[in-house]
């Protein structure tokens, strides 16, 4: 996959190259882009569901419980073809 040329491809560059469940906070520590969550719904409303999202529980830095979502691609082909339509 090429490198992204918009934040709509940089979404699905995620989801396609992080074969792993991933977080918020890892796409922020990698590249800062804090607008993942807002783009992968604006294409899925337009496309329907292309990613898993998984709740986790973690003990924060005061030691307070907390979640956070992890995501996880449905469909490898999907993202491939709605990758290349955003160009």
């Amino acid at each position: 996959m090429k490198t992204p040329n918009n934040q709509y491809q940089q979404v699905l560059w995620y989801l396609y190259n992080f074969k792993k469940p991933f977080s918020l906070s890892q796409v922020i520590n990698h590249s800062m882009f804090y607008k993942f969550q807002t783009r992968l719904g604006e294409i899925e409303k337009e496309h329907g569901f292309i990613a898993k999202r998984y709740k986790k529980n973690f003990i924060n830095v005061f030691g307070r419980s907390s979640i956070c979502l992890l995501y996880e691609a449905l469909d490898f082909k999907m993202i491939k073809k709605l990758y290349k339509l955003y160009e």
